[in-house]
């Protein structure tokens, strides 16, 4: 039997200043992360947004940040594989990601195939076509390699400083939109699905949702470990929710709908 797969987004640690306030969700990351190499899964996927904020600097990386890299790494070197895909809040991953914690990172969504399930896999953000031209104006600037540049000639603070205040500000206009599968959306998924894949998965909305869409295939929006502490599991070719919410492993099983998180800190 293949060993199983895994799929989380959206912890969002260090969305707010006082460190203390990651514990919570440590608490459930952490033993979710050690029960993954306890099961020998064959992967984890991370679809984006592990940090409320990342940006890389040559020599120095934020402390507070260092107990989840070294558990991931753990992982890693129990022969876990871990994939991350960077999300809107930690685009910028680079070598701390790739050569500290042992993980493979992209930047853009991409397809796989385990146990003969052929997957899309995104963060959810900007999706084309998406009719939201603020973001995706944004997006573009804050991917610009000519700020990318400016900003590793500032002081590491300040630019943690402005970044949060920029991932606070994200945060508070996304929690204003109710959660839904608009028009727009609905016709990138259904797409990639016609593209001969069985499954979408995404994160960014933070709500756990699984629907079946017109063309058979099937849409997993992952939740958050902000509120919902979420996993999705893919074993012997079906695919299991898991609950962390009380730090221990609750199998939800199948089950279609949505159960709505939160961008809360």
């Amino acid at each position: 039997m293949s060993a199983p797969v895994y799929f989380i987004a959206d912890a969002h640690l260090g969305s707010s200043a006082d460190p203390s306030e990651d514990e919570g969700r440590l608490a459930r990351l952490v033993p979710f992360l050690r029960h993954v190499g306890d099961r020998g899964a064959e992967r984890l996927y991370i679809l984006g947004d592990l940090f409320d904020f990342w940006f890389e600097y040559t020599h120095v990386m934020p402390w507070r940040h260092a107990a989840i890299l070294t558990e991931i790494r753990r992982l890693v070197d129990r022969g876990v594989g871990v994939t991350f895909l960077g999300g809107n809040h930690d685009w910028w991953a680079g070598p701390v990601f790739t050569e500290l914690a042992g993980m493979t990172v992209f930047r853009e969504a991409f397809t796989v195939e385990h146990q003969g399930v052929r997957l899309y896999l995104a963060h959810g953000d900007g999706l084309p076509p998406d009719t939201d031209y603020g973001y995706l104006l944004l997006k573009k600037f804050l991917r610009w390699r000519w700020l990318i540049r400016c900003l590793r000639l500032v002081h590491p603070d300040l630019t943690y400083a402005f970044g949060y205040r920029l991932s606070k500000f994200s945060r508070t206009y996304l929690s204003k939109r109710k959660f839904g599968v608009d028009p727009p959306l609905a016709r990138t998924i259904d797409a990639r699905l016609s593209e001969g894949h069985d499954a979408f998965l995404m994160g960014h909305l933070h709500a756990r949702h699984q629907e079946r869409r017109p063309n058979g295939g099937t849409l997993f929006i992952l939740g958050d470990w902000m509120k919902l502490f979420s996993a999705l599991r893919l074993e012997a070719g079906e695919f299991h929710w898991e609950d962390w919410s009380e730090g221990k492993l609750v199998d939800v099983g199948s089950a279609e709908g949505t159960v709505v998180g939160g961008h809360t800190d």
